[in-house]
């Protein structure tokens, strides 16, 4: 299964995926983008590091 990371838009099967911390809603982050820890941004408005 391939999803689309929230953060850079690419399409990975490596990812992580949790529900935003504020409406629960689904974060998708690439393996590239949890290493390299970039900031995540909820359509909710929440931030995440």
């Amino acid at each position: 299964m391939t999803k689309r990371c929230s953060i850079c838009g690419k399409l990975t099967k490596d990812f992580a995926e949790f529900p935003c911390p504020e409406c629960g809603k689904p974060i998708v982050r690439c393996d590239q983008c949890r290493k390299t820890r970039n900031k995540y941004v909820c359509e909710c408005g929440f931030e995440g590091p």
